[in-house]
């Protein structure tokens, strides 16, 4: 027979930090989608819009299986004790939000700077696309952040 392994606190909670943060990059995607769909010809914004939805159900759809599945059935206390552990990917999650709204604010400073030469040349965009954007560029940030942090504190192990 098999011998049944349970993982501790620690690797529970650091698994589902980790699936925050994929979750977190697949809404960035769901946002640079969004923003492309302002972009681009008829045809295609018909497909990205679809291809929106529906990634949009995805991850709306997985974030709800993985709070029935993990949380429900846990009582408040548990879940604080769940989710207090500090594991390694939990460390590199609050560095990498720490790292990429800091980064996120100089990339808008960048872009404020370079006005005339960077966003002079785009159309005229709607408000809901320009917050689209700076989201978008927020949680990729967070996400790419995240991944080398993670990378990095699992290679020092």
């Amino acid at each position: 027979m098999k011998a049944q392994t349970t993982s501790s606190p620690a690797e529970l909670a650091d698994r589902t930090v980790q699936l925050v943060a994929w979750s977190m990059f697949a809404v960035a995607l769901v946002f640079c989608l969004s923003v492309a769909e302002f972009f681009a010809s008829e045809p295609t914004a018909a497909i990205i819009d679809v291809a929106v939805k529906v990634l949009g159900i995805v991850i709306l759809g997985l974030m709800a299986l993985l709070y029935f599945w993990k949380f429900r059935s846990m009582s408040p206390g548990q879940r604080r004790q769940y989710l207090v552990e500090d594991g390694f990917l939990q460390v590199a999650f609050k560095k990498s939000m720490a790292q990429s709204w800091m980064l996120s604010f100089v990339v808008l400073v960048i872009l404020q700077a370079l006005d005339n030469l960077v966003l002079g040349r785009l159309p005229y965009m709607p408000l809901e696309i320009v917050i689209q954007s700076v989201l978008a560029i927020m949680l990729v940030l967070f996400s790419i952040a995240f991944l080398w942090f993670a990378r990095t504190s699992s290679s020092d192990e």
